[in-house]
C-alpha cells in the first residue's frame, strides 16, 4: 500500500520483482531534498549461473518483503542513507548516551544525568514510545514532555531549566553521532531563576557544631574547616590524594580534574588547620595515593562522594537541632562572608576560593565590595 503525504503524493511505491533485461528489485521513496519520488534497483544480475534461480528468486522475494515492511512502517531509505542510526530506537540511543557519560564522568557530576536519563526514559514507557526511533520523537512529543516536567510542582525554575539545558546537550550528542539532523529542544525558552540563598552559619551554631565533631567524629572538624577555611569544596574534598597534600608549605594542590572550574589551583592552609591534619590524621602512616577520606573519614584507597559526607553532616544537623538550610557547603560561603568583614581585597578572595569572577565571588558574599568603597568610592569628588 503506497503512503500518501502532505502533498497528496505517494511517499513510496511498494517493491516488485522484475526479471526483463536485469533481475532486480524496484521500489520508489520520497527524497526530501529533491521534493519528489525517486527509484531504487537493487540488482541480481551477478548471482546468475552462481545459484539456482529458485534461490535468488526466495532470496528476492525475502527482501522484497523485508523492504516493504520497512516502507509500510514509515522508514526511507534516504534518510537512512545521511542518517544511518535515525531508526534506531532512542531509549537505546539514550542508554548508550548514558553508558559513555558515566565512564568519562565523576561519580558526583554523573548522578544528575543518570536522573535526568531516567525522566525521559520513564515518560517514554509512560506513554508506550519504547519502540519510538529517534527520528521520530519530534517538537510536539518535546513540548509534551517539558509541559509535564513544568507541572510537577516540586520542579522549581532552576531546576526545569536544568533539564531543558540537558536534553539540549543530549540531542546535540545525537546529531554529532548521526542519530538525527536538527536540535528539537534548541528554541525552548529557559525560565527566569528565582536567586539561591546562601546560607551562613553563625558563630554560636559553629560552636556547637565544632564541639559535637570534638566528641564524636574528629576528623568531620577538619573536613568543615577545609570547606570554611581553605576553600575546598566538598566534591574536592573526596578526590583529595595524601599526594596532594604539602604540608611543609602549607597547600593542597586541586588538580584541574577534581576541581570544579576545571582549572587547577592551590588550596592553602592557615597554621592552626596545619597543626590539626598533623595531630588527628598521622598522614605519614599511609601511602601517597590513599585518598584523604573514606567512608570512616580515615585515609584509604576506596574513594567517596559528598553523599558520605552528607551522611555525616545530617546527623550532625539532627543532633544538634539545626535547620535544614545549613548544607556543609554552607561553610563556604561562611568562611568567604567572613573574609570580607575582615576588609580582605576582592580580588584576593578570587583568588583564595578559586572563583573565575568578582561577579561569582559576589554571590556569595552578597554585600558590595568594600575595597571599592574605601579605596575607590572616597575618592570620587563632587
Amino acid at each position: 500500500m503506497a503512503i500518501i503525504n502532505d502533498n497528496f503524493k505517494m511517499d513510496y511505491i511498494p517493491a516488485r520483482i522484475c526479471d526483463g533485461k536485469e533481475l532486480c528489485i524496484k521500489y520508489y521513496a520520497w527524497d526530501q531534498k529533491e521534493g519528489k519520488r525517486k527509484r531504487k534497483v537493487m540488482r541480481f544480475n551477478h548471482l546468475i549461473g552462481k545459484f539456482p534461480k529458485r534461490e535468488i528468486y526466495r532470496m528476492m522475494n525475502k527482501a522484497v518483503f523485508d523492504i516493504n515492511v520497512k516502507l509500510e512502517s514509515g522508514k526511507n531509505p534516504y534518510i537512512e542513507s545521511e542518517l544511518p542510526k535515525a531508526y534506531s530506537k532512542l531509549s537505546d540511543a539514550v542508554n548508550i548516551f548514558s553508558e559513555i557519560k558515566e565512564q568519562d564522568m565523576r561519580e558526583d557530576g554523573f548522578r544528575s544525568y543518570k536522573s535526568f536519563i531516567k525522566k525521559l526514559n520513564d515518560w517514554l514507557i509512560l506513554h508506550n514510545l519504547t519502540n519510538c526511533y529517534v527520528i521520530d520523537f519530534n517538537k510536539d512529543m518535546a513540548v509534551d514532555f517539558l509541559i509535564e516536567i513544568e507541572r510537577n510542582k516540586s520542579i522549581g525554575n532552576r531546576t526545569y531549566n536544568n533539564y531543558v539545558e540537558f536534553y539540549r546537550g543530549l540531542w546535540n550528542w545525537l546529531i554529532e553521532k548521526n542519530y538525527c539532523k536538527n536540535n528539537i529542544f534548541t528554541n525552548f525558552k529557559k525560565k527566569e531563576e528565582e536567586e539561591k540563598i546562601r546560607q551562613i552559619i553563625d558563630p554560636k551554631s559553629h560552636l556547637k557544631i565544632i564541639d559535637y565533631c570534638r566528641n564524636n567524629m574528629p576528623n568531620m572538624e577538619i573536613v568543615i574547616d577545609l570547606v570554611r577555611s581553605s576553600f575546598i569544596r566538598p566534591a574536592e574534598i573526596c578526590r583529595i590524594k595524601i599526594s596532594n597534600i604539602d604540608l611543609f608549605n602549607k597547600v593542597i594542590s586541586i588538580p584541574q580534574g577534581n576541581s570544579k572550574t576545571k582549572k587547577f589551583r592551590f588550596a592553602y592552609l592557615p597554621d592552626w588547620l596545619v597543626y590539626k591534619i598533623i595531630n588527628n590524621m598521622s598522614l605519614e602512616n599511609y601511602p601517597l595515593d590513599f585518598y584523604l577520606l573514606t567512608r570512616n573519614l580515615k585515609p584509604g584507597t576506596k574513594k567517596i562522594g559528598t553523599r558520605e559526607l552528607d551522611k555525616y553532616w545530617a546527623k550532625i544537623r539532627t543532633d544538634l537541632n539545626l535547620g535544614m538550610e545549613l548544607q556543609l557547603y554552607s561553610y563556604r560561603d561562611t568562611g568567604i562572608t567572613a573574609l570580607e568583614d575582615a576588609g580582605i581585597q576582592r580580588r584576593v578572595i578570587i583568588k583564595l576560593t578559586g572563583h573565575q569572577s568578582e561577579e561569582m565571588a559576589g554571590k556569595y558574599i552578597r554585600q558590595p565590595s568594600r575595597e571599592l568603597i574605601d579605596n575607590i568610592v572616597t575618592k570620587i569628588k563632587e
